[in-house]
């Protein structure tokens, strides 16, 4: 009697073991089938991110450049107007504002150009020997620049004369110096001081007796060769509000480059293009920036 209830004990225990043996292993499988679920998601999900990107990024270099060629037409049609020798500084507004454009995505561009030749240059590669003798003597006579107003009172791009309309009075005042050692000095700064109130001036408001009679020959020339009444370099700022079919986030974006315009003495097709030094686009996120053009720009490069 003891061996048969022995007997019919054991094959209950080795169901049971069995049993416990099979679920863990249950568990491992469906432990190991979840994580790979779990990486395929994962995989996809980051090439789909990764397309999303690439799309974005490469509207967003058409959507740049597009922007660019705005602008670029538009300055192309005002240096063909008839008879007008500084076609961007007689078309700005107070604020520096060109015009606005509105595109089919509803999209709306606001344009605004500044004049970026009123510093001296303090990068003289591409520059002939002339004008690397003259860049150094404009900053001799401007004196030191402390590293801290550096970006902001010199620039690395653009011809080498300085804009009577755009520098501090107290830059021109330091040219004039240097070219004339003092002398008229002050006469020859109150007629340059006049040129910038004059709508209709050229580079030949240069050589108006009120400013020649005080020069010599070889001073008038060196006084042209650092000085301009036509700026070719311009700061191009473009204001984006984005349509709803372009962008949920951000909202708005900024653009802002240096422009060079062509040289009117130029013969070759290269110099009779308008040229893009640089190019930025400054991200404000979702929530935009309340400050004007003006008040970003003053406050831009600082360190």
């Amino acid at each position: 009697m003891m061996c048969m209830g022995s007997t019919h004990r054991e094959p209950r225990r080795s169901k049971r073991l069995r049993r416990a043996f099979a679920l863990p292993l249950v568990v491992m499988l469906a432990l190991a089938g979840t994580i790979l679920l779990s990486v395929m998601l994962d995989r996809q999900s980051g090439q789909t991110l990764g397309l999303a990107r690439q799309t974005a990024s490469a509207r967003e270099f058409h959507f740049a450049r597009g922007l660019r060629e705005i602008f670029q037409s538009w300055a192309g049609a005002q240096l063909r107007g008839a008879g007008r020798q500084s076609p961007l500084r007689n078309a700005l507004d107070l604020d520096g504002r060109v015009g606005e454009i509105t595109l089919v995505d509803g999209t709306h561009i606001t344009m605004y150009a500044f004049e970026a030749q009123g510093t001296p240059r303090s990068d003289f590669t591409g520059l002939t020997r002339q004008e690397r003798e003259d860049a150094r003597a404009i900053l001799e006579a401007i004196g030191p620049i402390p590293p801290n107003r550096r970006a902001r009172e010199t620039r690395e791009f653009g011809p080498l004369p300085v804009s009577v309309f755009s520098a501090p009075i107290e830059t021109l005042s330091a040219i004039v110096e240097h070219v004339t050692a003092g002398v008229h000095a002050s006469d020859i700064l109150e007629a340059l001081m006049a040129l910038r109130d004059d709508p209709q001036t050229t580079n030949s408001g240069l050589s108006k007796p009120e400013i020649t009679q005080h020069l010599e020959d070889e001073q008038s020339d060196e006084l042209q060769r650092m000085l301009t009444l036509t700026p070719r370099l311009w700061e191009v700022v473009l204001d984006a509000q984005f349509g709803p079919e372009f962008a949920a986030t951000p909202t708005k974006g900024r653009y802002w480059g240096l422009f060079l315009l062509p040289d009117g003495r130029a013969s070759n097709m290269y110099g009779n293009r308008i040229q893009v030094l640089t190019w930025h686009y400054v991200d404000f996120g979702p929530q935009g920036d309340s400050r004007s053009v003006a008040q970003w720009r003053a406050v831009r490069d600082e360190p």
